[in-house]
């Protein structure tokens, strides 16, 4: 039988998962910071990470314009930016009313829709109702002013903070370390999770990352769920674990993220266009994490990569790129096909033979010759298909290495 959802749910910021901090789930307080800018209707802010406003115009007493642009405008070859034109600010009441905001975009056009939340934690959908597209690179928000402040987002707020509170009540776990394997450019920890339940027998790693380019944060909601249906207690997980290792880097670019950039780090680098070059202090420090496997005396036997795009899909090697184990892909997206209903997560495989491109599939498979996979979540999935998904994935990504490794001579 299929696995289906029950249709029409609100999705709330991270509650695929219990162990994200929720300590600021409280309506928020009358803010005491100088405001961007002011209208007699209210207030606009942007003194918290993840918020992106680039001018603010006072367009009338009820109405403001917004100025939305990417931190650089092409790519270090010279190709434009990647439309992932984040946004993110606070509403501050100065009295009840409505406000206009319109939203102009430079070289980028209008892409997610607009999420409100009144406490940073529960998060919906500002109503249809409230969004005027006018052109692509230009949209205007309708608000309602009360009494209380809110965020307006293109995605739930997901800081560097909130990652290491979930990967901490992890490592609270006996089984589990956490180490900081680098600094970014900006000087913010990275951090991997280590899974050993037997540190002292040899066994394969499987590894998966995530946040390479700050806006994708449906990926970051599936490597959740995904991460913790592997450690969850079941008789598949013992299973699993008494027979791989797990390595977990969820947050690769904190930077970005802390600055509400659309696609870079702060040094002006897609960072999954850096792995080959390894130039940036952050895919250094994911270099280092893999070093054990250079000798050969450690085995990495799968590679996950999380990321966000327009639709539900994996990017994966053709069927005639040999890897091992074989055939992974074909098998594994099989297997969560049978189980899973299209109408709850529908998704598609695009198998594409290597590009040459230093992207971190290409350079995994390259380097180690086992399947390398960048695992893309739309950016307007259901918030509960995504945490159910991810939980299918993970449990027949367990059955089929267990079943490899088991006939493995």
């Amino acid at each position: 039988m299929k696995i289906a959802v029950i249709a029409g749910l609100s999705f709330l910021a991270l509650s695929a998962c219990q162990t994200i901090d929720r300590s600021h789930s409280t309506p928020l307080e009358k803010a005491i910071s100088p405001a961007l800018c002011a209208n007699a209707v209210a207030e606009i802010r942007v003194d918290f990470e993840t918020a992106r406003v680039n001018g603010c115009d006072i367009t009338s007493d009820t109405a403001i314009q917004i100025s939305i642009r990417p931190e650089k405008t092409t790519d270090p070859q010279g190709q434009p930016i990647n439309n992932s034109a984040w946004y993110g600010f606070r509403v501050d009441p100065v009295q009840a009313g409505a406000l206009d905001v319109t939203l102009q975009y430079f070289n980028g056009k209008h892409r997610y829709h607009p999420k409100i939340s009144y406490d940073g934690t529960n998060w919906k959908f500002l109503d249809e109702s409230k969004i005027n597209k006018i052109a692509e690179d230009r949209t205007q928000l309708s608000l309602d002013i009360d009494s209380r402040p809110f965020f307006i987002s293109a995605q739930e707020i997901f800081t560097p903070q909130a990652h290491d509170n979930w990967t901490d009540a992890l490592a609270a776990k006996a089984f589990i370390t956490k180490s900081e394997i680098g600094r970014s450019r900006e000087n913010r920890p990275i951090y991997m999770l280590e899974i050993e339940t037997e540190p002292s027998k040899k066994k394969p790693y499987v590894m998966w990352v995530g946040r390479q380019h700050p806006p994708e944060l449906t990926g970051a909601l599936a490597l959740i769920p995904f991460s913790e249906k592997v450690l969850d207690g079941s008789r598949l997980s013992n299973e699993f674990l008494e027979n791989f290792n797990v390595l977990i880097v969820p947050m690769i670019n904190p930077d970005g993220v802390v600055h509400g950039n659309w696609r870079f780090n702060m040094g002006g680098m897609d960072l999954n266009r850096d792995w080959g070059p390894f130039s940036q202090p952050e895919t250094q420090a994911v270099l280092g994490a893999l070093e054990r496997f250079k000798s050969g005396e450690e085995d990495i036997a799968f590679f996950l990569d999380f990321h966000s795009t327009w639709r539900n899909l994996l990017y994966t090697q053709a069927d005639d790129e040999p890897t091992s184990p074989p055939m992974f892909a074909r098998d594994w997206l099989k297997a969560v096909d049978d189980r899973l209903d299209d109408e709850v997560y529908p998704f598609s495989r695009e198998a594409r033979h290597n590009s040459g491109k230093p992207i971190s599939k290409n350079y995994m498979y390259d380097t180690y010759g086992i399947s390398a996979i960048t695992y893309e979540v739309g950016d307007a999935t259901p918030r509960s298909a995504i945490k159910i998904s991810a939980e299918v994935f993970a449990e027949e990504m367990m059955r089929l290495l267990l079943e490899h490794y088991e006939t493995k001579p």
